[in-house]
């Protein structure tokens, strides 16, 4: 089975949505059939419609309804065009004045912009492995060992082991290279660090991978940097179907 190409969209949608509560009582009210509902929330979306959850007077309890498309989206760009279609169509119908108009209110784009930082979508039918390590090509690998080794060369080596390597020893010499390289390489180690950091809270926050397969992502970052990082953002996006 496909993935579904709009539930890795659902945490920032809803979280946007969830200001918008006189729409999503007009939601509730017209599309669910829920004329006596006094409150409604957006709880989440896929590509066949949204879940409501919504409360009746007098009783407490949440109850849900899902509310179909019309037609099934396939693309991210087409949930806010349809949403606010279904808002200006139920609104109307109940005689109620447009609530998606006008600019998006602050707390809504900083709550979507919080939960598409910090949620983490796992399809319940994976189309790749989840626990998985993608080693770096050789290539590559082999291109950042040489951009990170000449800087440390060039800057740590003593002027007895550089003379093996004569033109080095005269480029350090000429356009004193010394401490530029040593710089150059200490950013690269810091750079390296942070981006290992990036790595494991990934993995940690994914919970995807093993400890070991974990250990593997940090330090193939550590020493490969971005290499290895972009990586393991493209085995998140196959995990959600993009």
């Amino acid at each position: 089975m496909a993935p579904d190409p709009i539930a890795p969209h659902s945490a920032p949608i809803a979280a946007y949505m969830s200001v918008h509560t006189a729409t999503n009582l007009a939601y509730v009210r017209y599309f669910a059939k829920q004329d006596s509902a006094e409150s409604a929330n957006f709880e989440s979306l896929n590509s066949r419609g949204f879940t409501m959850s919504y409360k009746l007077p007098g009783d407490g309890v949440k109850h849900e309804a899902f509310i179909e498309f019309k037609t099934p989206l396939t693309k991210r760009e087409e949930i806010r065009p349809v949403l606010e279609g279904m808002a200006q169509e139920a609104e109307s119908a109940l005689g109620l004045p447009s609530s998606l108009t006008g600019p998006p209110p602050f707390a809504a784009i900083a709550k979507a912009a919080y939960a598409s930082a910090t949620d983490i979508y796992t399809p319940t039918e994976p189309q790749v492995p989840l626990d998985i390590f993608y080693p770096v090509p050789l290539g590559k690998a082999l291109l950042v060992g040489f951009v990170l080794g000449l800087p440390a060369l060039i800057g740590y080596s003593s002027d007895a082991s550089l003379a093996h390597v004569p033109i080095l020893l005269e480029l350090r010499e000429k356009y004193a290279l010394r401490i530029i390289s040593q710089q150059a390489f200490r950013g690269a180690v810091a750079l390296h660090a942070l981006e290992a950091s990036i790595a494991f809270i990934t993995c940690v926050r994914r919970g995807w991978y093993s400890s070991l397969n974990t250990v593997k992502w940090t330090l193939s970052t550590f020493f490969f940097g971005v290499g290895s990082l972009s990586l393991l953002r493209k085995h998140g996006r196959k995990v959600r179907g993009q």
